[in-house]
């Protein structure tokens, strides 16, 4: 049995899901799952892209306030901190998904995952920021130089293009979803009871 979590460390939604996935983990499940981080809008400058900005452009002031308002609704809803400031501005996130996968044990990553968000959701840290993320994997008791150094010798980046070729099959569905034994459940991973599709893919 595969479970694979599709997410982007930027995405205010990935950060809700991961939530949702999380209280459902036990020890049988970490076998299963497999974080898959992407990076969805890969031509963000190391400046950051201003979401208003982007959103507006997109489908106009109003409705991309909204969808500002509704993602704080629904981390509200979960119980989760999170500073609307915070998701007014969408960093680079490549640099940060290198380092999760850079890491060999799947508890590792799954920690350095949570670190991640909770420094740009909580706390509005630079995460494409070299030096901030070695203080963020530091926080978890890892050696941050050291893995941020390994990137280059691990091949990382063409594993992170292996990922891009493999979910251009689920393009339609929108991040972050989740993918089991090959299929992607229809229903929105925000919305969805997620206790019982674990439980029976396990």
């Amino acid at each position: 049995m595969k479970i694979q979590f599709v997410f982007d460390i930027a995405y205010p939604m990935s950060y809700v899901a991961f939530q949702k996935l999380k209280k459902n983990w036990d020890q049988q499940l970490n076998h299963h799952i497999e974080l898959i981080p992407v990076q969805m809008v890969p031509e963000i400058s190391d400046e950051g892209l201003n979401i208003m900005r982007y959103l507006s452009q997109k489908y106009g002031s109003t409705e991309a306030q909204r969808k500002l308002q509704m993602t704080k609704f629904i981390a509200y809803s979960e119980d989760l901190e999170i500073d609307i400031e915070h998701m007014k501005r969408m960093p680079n996130s490549q640099l940060a998904h290198q380092a999760i996968l850079a890491l060999d044990h799947t508890l590792d990553r799954f920690a350095l995952t949570q670190a991640i968000f909770n420094a740009l959701f909580k706390h509005g840290q630079d995460i494409a920021n070299p030096a901030v993320l070695k203080s963020i994997i530091d926080g978890i008791g890892l050696d941050g130089q050291h893995v941020l150094r390994s990137i280059q010798h691990k091949e990382i980046a063409d594993q992170q293009q292996e990922h891009l070729r493999y979910i251009e099959q689920f393009r339609q569905h929108p991040i972050p979803y989740l993918i089991i034994d090959g299929q992607v459940d229809d229903e929105n991973f925000i919305l969805m009871n997620i206790e019982p599709r674990l439980r029976d893919a396990c």
